[in-house]
């Protein structure tokens, strides 16, 4: 029968073989939850208890080296999509500005100009009317 450190050996072992097998395969996304490996995975499919993972300092040393490599990366690289994101949002929004400030410009040159016309359509409506009844043209 083995002792106590042999076990923890041995536990040792079968995650490293684990840990190199989810390198080969390249499934190691498919054990994660927020950034690390699932441990009930992990413990089932190694078949040992949860005390392995949180007692033995091996093991959890082995555990957060694998998620450093594995999870680290996607985290940068979400980090780099979301400046991406980030960036092109302020660019469509300074895009959008730039156009609202035109519209509201032309809309304020069309607004007089519509004023100006309201004021030579009355007088010449006045005009109209005067020249209608009279005959002659108003000076």
């Amino acid at each position: 029968m083995a002792n106590g450190q042999q076990l923890g050996r041995d536990n040792e072992d079968k995650v490293e073989n684990w840990i190199k097998a989810r390198d080969s395969a390249g499934d190691y996304l498919d054990y994660e939850h927020q950034g690390k490996i699932k441990r009930a995975s992990l413990i089932e499919e190694l078949g040992f208890c949860r005390s392995v993972v949180t007692q033995n300092s091996a093991v959890n040393k082995l555990l957060t080296d694998a998620e450093q490599r594995w999870y680290n990366k996607k985290r940068e690289e979400d980090g780099k999509s979301l400046k991406a994101a980030s960036e092109r949002s302020e660019r469509k929004s300074d895009l959008t500005a730039a156009e609202n400030s035109r519209l509201m410009d032309e809309l304020a040159r069309v607004k007089a100009e519509n004023a100006l016309l309201k004021t030579k359509l009355r007088r010449y409506a006045a005009m109209a009317d005067v020249l209608a009844e009279t005959g002659i043209a108003p000076r």
